[in-house]
C-alpha cells in the first residue's frame, strides 16, 4: 500500500511515449485521409487505495476498480473517439493523425454533491503518422471537498435548517447536522442563505484540485480576522481548516478599488480579496503554481473577472512581499485584505497600486 502511495503523490500527469521519426516536427496535422493512421494504448500505473468519501475510507473493491473508471478521447477539435467504461475500451485505440485529449475519471462528476470525490487524470497528446502514442495515467483526486462547522452565533445570525452549495447553476441543501464533505470543482463557488424569497450570498470562494477544506464559519460585525489555522498534506490530498467570519465588513475609512480609482496619486488604504497573482496587460493566474514574488491582484469579489475592476498590488521587498506573495503563501487565495500604497494611473495596463507601505489580512 505505501508503494501504491507514494506512485499516488505524483502530479496527475500522463505518462506519454510517443515512438517519434526523424523530422516529426514538421509533420502537417490536416494530412487528413493520405496519412497512415496511428494508435493510442491506454494503462493505469497507480490508483489509490483510500479514496474518500464522507470523511472515512472506503476499502479496496468495486469503488476502486479501475475497470469502472470513464475513459475519454477526444481530438482537440472535439471529435468523439471514446467516451464509456475503461474496462470496455479496445486495447488498441486506431486514429488519425492528430492531438487528442485523453483522460480518465472515477465517476462523472457534476458539482455541488456529498460524498462523491473524484480521482483522474488527463492530458494533450500527439499521434504521428503510422506511429503508437502509449499513455499511462496516474489518478489523483481533480475535485475539492467541502465540511462546513458553524458557531451559535452564526446560527443566530442565519436561522432556520441549512445553507446553500451554488456551483455551476446547481444547488446543494447543506443542513447544519450535515456531517459529511461536499465536493465542488477548482472554479468558484458561492454559499448562500435563503429566507423566503430573498438569497444572500455569505461568501464566494474557491478550491484547488486536491484540497480537503474544513470551514469553521462565524458571524461578529467586528473585523476579526478570518485565517487559516491548519495545513496538513497526505499522499494525494490536502487537509485544511479556516475559520472564517462572515459578518467581516469593510473598515471604516478604507476605500473600494471603484473607490479608489478616483485617487490617482494618494496613498490611500484599499479593500480587496486576492484573486490570484503573475500578472500581464492581458492576464493574470487565479490559481498555482505562482512565479511571482512581487505582485499580487485584488479585487472586489472572488468571481470578478473583468480586468479593468482588479488592481495589481506591487509588492516591494523585505516583509511585505514576504508575507503576500504568492509563490510561498497561496494559502492567502481569496483572503481579505487591506492594502495601503499609491494609487497608480498605470500599472500593468491598468490602475493599480504601487510602492505599497501596509497591509492587513482581515
Amino acid at each position: 500500500m505505501r508503494k501504491m502511495r507514494n506512485l499516488a503523490t505524483a502530479i496527475c500527469m500522463v505518462g506519454v511515449a510517443v515512438l517519434a521519426m526523424q523530422g516529426c516536427s514538421q509533420f502537417n496535422l490536416e494530412n487528413g485521409a493520405d496519412a497512415a493512421p496511428g494508435s493510442i494504448t491506454l494503462s493505469i500505473s497507480g490508483v489509490p487505495e483510500d479514496l474518500v468519501s464522507d470523511g472515512t475510507f472506503l476499502k479496496s473493491g468495486s469503488d476502486t476498480d479501475t475497470n469502472n473508471f470513464i475513459l475519454t478521447i477526444y481530438s482537440t477539435s472535439g471529435e468523439k473517439i471514446y467516451d464509456g467504461r475503461y474496462g470496455d475500451r479496445p486495447q488498441e485505440i486506431v486514429v488519425t493523425p492528430g492531438s487528442y485529449d485523453v483522460g480518465i475519471y472515477s465517476n462523472r462528476f457534476s458539482p455541488p454533491k456529498f460524498a462523491a470525490p473524484q480521482y483522474g487524470d488527463q492530458q494533450t497528446i500527439i499521434v504521428e503518422e503510422g506511429m503508437q502514442a502509449k499513455v499511462s495515467f496516474m489518478c489523483r483526486q481533480v475535485n475539492a471537498g467541502l465540511k462546513l462547522k458553524f458557531t451559535n452565533e452564526f446560527l443566530a445570525r442565519f436561522p432556520g435548517t441549512g445553507v446553500y452549495l451554488s456551483q455551476d447553476g446547481n444547488d446543494l441543501h447543506y443542513e447544519y447536522s450535515q456531517t459529511k464533505y461536499a465536493f465542488v470543482t477548482a472554479q468558484p463557488f458561492d454559499l448562500v442563505y435563503r429566507n423566503g424569497e430573498k438569497d444572500t450570498v455569505i461568501l464566494t470562494k474557491s478550491l484547488q484540485k486536491g484540497q480537503m477544506v474544513t470551514m469553521n464559519l462565524s458571524y461578529s460585525e467586528s473585523n476579526t480576522t478570518a485565517s487559516v489555522i491548519n495545513v496538513q498534506v497526505d499522499t494525494t490530498r490536502e487537509w485544511i481548516s479556516y475559520d472564517y467570519n462572515v459578518g467581516l465588513k469593510i473598515p471604516t475609512g478604507v476605500y473600494s478599488i471603484e473607490e479608489a480609482k478616483s485617487h490617482i496619486g494618494e496613498k490611500i488604504p484599499v479593500f480587496g480579496y486576492i484573486l490570484g497573482g503573475d500578472p500581464t496587460t492581458s492576464s493574470i493566474r487565479i490559481g498555482p503554481p505562482f512565479e511571482s514574488r512581487s505582485t499580487i491582484v485584488i479585487a472586489p469579489t472572488m468571481t470578478e473577472r473583468n480586468r479593468e475592476n482588479m488592481f495589481v498590488v506591487e509588492l516591494p521587498s523585505g516583509a511585505v512581499r514576504d508575507a503576500l506573495n504568492l509563490v510561498v503563501n497561496d494559502n492567502l487565495l481569496g483572503t481579505p485584505v487591506v492594502i495601503t500604497g499609491t494609487v497608480a494611473e498605470s500599472y500593468y495596463g491598468y490602475i493599480g497600486i504601487k510602492n505599497t507601505k501596509s497591509y492587513a489580512l482581515l
